[in-house]
This record gives C-alpha cells, structure tokens and sequence, in this order.
C-alpha cells in the first residue's frame, strides 16, 4: 500500500498561512481593516489611554522599565499622575514623553490670577500704612514648581487742594495753587516687602478768577517683581498705603475734601503668571 502524506501537506500550508498573518500582522489596526500605519486605531466615541504611572522627577526614569532592560527608549510616552514640590526637577499631572536624559512635558502650564482692590477709597496723611480694602489678606497657592510674575498695579488721586489767597501770608498765595500730594503703597508678598513711591497733582484757583478746580487725577504706577514657588507653596499678601503730609490740600490731606483717592475708577490690583522652571 501507498503511504499517504495528506498531513504533511496541510502542516506545510498551515505554516505558510501563518506565516504570511504575521506578515499582515505588522500593521495593527483596532476596528479598522485598512490601518494607515503601524497602528492605527479607530473609534469616534473612546480614547486611547497612556499607561499611567507616577514619576518621582523629570530626571529619573523609574517607575518606568524597558522590558528588553536597559535604559528606556527615546520616545517613551506615559500619563504622570504625580505632583512633586522638592523645587528640583518637579513633575506635575500629565503626558511625559522620555527625550533620552529627562522626561520632557508634552502639555502646557499655565496658572494666571487676578485680584482687585475696592473702588473709591480715601486716604488721609495721619498714622502709617493703611490696608487697601480688597487686596487685604489674600492667598496665592502654586499649582506648579517655578517662576512666578507678579504684577501689581496702583493708582493715586490728590483731594481738594488749599484755595490760595491772593494776598497775606501762608503757603498758598497767588491765583493758582498747584498742590502735589504723594504717599508710598507697599505689598508685603509672603513677608516680603515691595515699595511703590506715587505722586498725583490738585489745582485750586482764587475765586475771583472763575476757574474750574481740579481733583482725584490720578496716576497710574506699576511693578513687577519674579518670585520661585514650589507647587503647593501658599504666599498671603497684602496692598497697603501711607499718604505723606499734605500741608497745601485741604485740612492737611486729613478733611473729606483734601484726601486722596485711591482706585476713584478703577480698582488697584496684583496678577500673579506662572512663567515656566
């Protein structure tokens, strides 16, 4: 009788089947059959998910392994859902791709705030620094480890100046009196203080002239100053004002009409930008 070899035939066909699968099989495609790379994946409704770990610093590879060992692969892409706040090398929530010697971000940080002050507040020229309502024991929290700006704006009217005298004795003589008046605001930014010296001009006629008075024109005076912040870090600040003696404004700058103004229209405020490591 004949030997039969029918089932060497078939193994040899199921080899060759298999082999060309793998072939096609070097382009993945996830409900797709016509994937347009190496992978390619196709839904309208879910995502595709990075592995999620939780890295310790933008220098250090772990927890992340390369399976063949070794050190990982440029390339390597992870979501990190670790925050640090060491002030080195932090990491914060967010895909991280590994570039070879760190893990570079792959998203961008941004943290911008604003604070303002209350409109149509008075000065007077008695005492020291008076808390500016509305920028008064405030807090700022880091949401990530680097340089922060920050911005303070301030504005200054002068009140009534003295109406001169065209004769007799006193400071305001004449027709004009052009008084300056003048102060300094100060922010104390986590214990640290930031002067701002302002100034601002009042004009008081005599009245046989018939002119209009002029007060609260203000000026406007800002300031900028860099702090570093590790992520997590809470600054308290406060705004302040000392108005300076004010011996040509009505009642010595101290009465109702010869205060200055502090935000007459609009308010005083302090931004604080995250600018980057």
């Amino acid at each position: 009788m004949r030997p039969i070899y029918a089932p060497k035939r078939r193994f040899l066909l199921c080899s060759i089947g298999l082999f060309f699968s793998l072939i096609v099989s070097a382009q993945i495609g996830i409900n797709t059959t016509t994937p347009n790379g190496i992978l390619d994946i196709n839904s309208s409704t879910t995502g595709f998910v990075l592995p999620r770990v939780s890295l310790t610093s933008t220098i250090v590879q772990a927890p992340v392994l390369n399976p063949q060992t070794g050190s990982i692969p440029i390339g390597t892409t992870v979501y990190n859902t670790n925050t640090t706040s060491t002030g080195t090398n932090d990491v914060t929530p967010g895909m991280y791709v590994w570039d070879g010697s760190k893990w570079a971000i792959e998203f961008t940080r941004k943290q911008a705030q604003l604070y303002e002050s209350s409109l149509g507040i008075r000065t007077v020229s008695t005492g020291s620094f008076a808390n500016v309502s509305g920028l008064t024991n405030q807090s700022f929290t880091a949401k990530y480890t680097g340089y922060y700006k920050v911005l303070l704006n301030v504005n200054y009217g002068g009140g009534g100046a003295k109406v001169p005298k065209k004769t007799g004795s006193g400071q305001s003589q004449g027709y004009l009196n052009i008084a300056r008046q003048s102060g300094t605001f100060r922010l104390n930014f986590g214990g640290t203080n930031y002067d701002i010296p302002v100034h601002t001009y009042s004009t008081a006629y005599e009245p046989s002239v018939g002119a209009t008075n002029y007060f609260a024109i203000w000026q406007e005076f800002s300031s900028i100053f860099y702090v570093y912040l590790n992520a997590g870090t809470v600054r308290n600040f406060t705004l302040s004002f000392d108005q300076n003696a004010a011996p040509e404004f009505v009642s010595n700058g101290d009465g109702s009409t010869g205060r200055g103004y502090i935000a007459y229209d609009i308010p005083c405020t302090v931004e604080i930008l995250y600018v980057g490591d």
